[in-house]
């Protein structure tokens, strides 16, 4: 590996890792958000689904803006105007003003998402051996890292304004810096040509894959909005202690990945993928039914686990389906997966203000099965290392 190959691997770690400390500090401090706009359950849920209303609008952009001005420039200018859209939650305190300042927050977000995906598949083939979990990995550290905080403070009874105010300036200004290492590994594309990516790139394994993640991600995101409120509103615990159950989530997610290249090899891309259907299942099961004081803990660190490998395995996988319109079919399959990261745990949301947020949780579980169900999808056209 070359020194530039190098930095720019270095880098991208990085900027996954920042856009994780962005994401913790959000998730973790949903409840203040839900006391801040003095909202119900249904009204929390319409405004978060702005989130992923934006990030649907502008994820489908992501491949042409990458190369017509190149990777690291949009996400270095979409990392800027999230800081600062992310800062100006604080100010506002109508739930519709707050949704609207939401959906921009959304289109910039998926705009980075999409980037740090492109970019890290390059960023794969370029060191010639599988980082993409341990990217991942470090997106979930940057979470855990931003829930341990949001519990720290919440504890501490630090509203969350204050505490926005001093962790986004310190993600615009270091990923600003990281984003000036990437290597453009596409050239940019000023006459308009090459920018739409060919149709064979969306092929019936891609959108079967992109389902996949779908369930995955469901998962994920509401583990991330909904697993605190559970745990304070269902089961009685503080304020901190259910943004602890979160951070135990963010754990286990965050070791499955930085764990998970070596396991992907030692029992294949398939194997793997079935098992870490069942897990979740079992880790959601085990946060709404185990009826001692640790059962949110647990259950939630098995939920994290069996996680943790999906995404990044079907972005993998994806890029072998597109073969050579891999970005293609990165970009559409990330589309879908970050749309119901973002989109699925608002309908979960309304789900439970006619039932119970753990009753809407139960669906989890179920889409987890999902997971397993369609791991066959993920083989992909490269064998696995013996």
């Amino acid at each position: 590996m070359g020194p530039d190959t190098r930095r720019d691997l270095v880098a991208t770690f990085v900027c996954f890792g920042l856009l994780g400390l962005v994401s913790g500090t959000w998730f973790s401090r949903i409840p203040a958000v839900r006391d801040h706009l003095q909202a119900d359950l249904q009204t929390v849920g319409l405004v978060l689904v702005c989130l992923g209303i934006g990030a649907f609008a502008s994820m489908p952009f992501g491949g042409r803006l990458s190369r017509r001005f190149a990777s690291r420039r949009v996400c270095l200018v979409a990392g800027l105007v999230l800081a600062v859209i992310y800062a100006a939650l604080p100010l506002v305190t109508s739930p519709v003003a707050f949704g609207a300042v939401l959906l921009l927050a959304g289109a910039a977000t998926g705009l980075v998402e999409v980037m740090l995906n492109v970019h890290g598949a390059d960023v794969e083939r370029a060191v010639g051996r599988s980082v993409m979990p341990a990217l991942h990995g470090l997106w979930s550290g940057g979470l855990l890292l931003g829930s341990a905080l949001g519990a720290a403070v919440a504890g501490l009874g630090l509203s969350f304004g204050p505490h926005f105010w001093i962790v986004l300036p310190i993600f615009a200004v270091a990923n600003t810096v990281g984003t000036l290492f990437w290597r453009d590994h596409r050239a940019p594309v000023r006459d308009g040509r090459r920018v739409r990516p060919s149709a064979k790139a969306i092929s019936l394994p891609v959108i079967l894959l992109a389902v996949m993640l779908l369930f995955s991600n469901v998962g994920e995101g509401s583990a991330s909005d909904w697993l605190a409120l559970y745990a304070h509103d269902e089961r009685g615990f503080s304020e901190g202690a259910a943004a602890a159950a979160f951070t135990c989530y963010s754990l286990m997610i965050t070791v499955g990945r930085l764990t998970g290249g070596y396991v992907l090899d030692r029992l294949g891309r398939v194997p793997t993928l079935r098992l870490c259907g069942v897990i979740t299942a079992a880790g959601v099961a085990t946060v709404l039914f185990l009826p001692s004081p640790a059962g949110p803990f647990l259950g939630a660190g098995l939920w994290g686990l069996g996680l943790s490998v999906v995404f990044p395995a079907a972005i993998t996988a994806a890029g072998e389906h597109g073969r050579d319109n891999s970005a293609g079919a990165i970009s559409a399959v990330a589309t879908l997966g970050f749309g119901a990261f973002l989109t699925g745990p608002p309908l979960i949301g309304l789900l439970a203000q006619r039932t119970s947020i753990g009753t809407a949780l139960g669906l989890v579980g179920l889409l987890a099965l999902g997971v397993t169900a369609l791991a066959g999808l993920a083989a992909g056209s490269r064998t696995r290392r013996e």
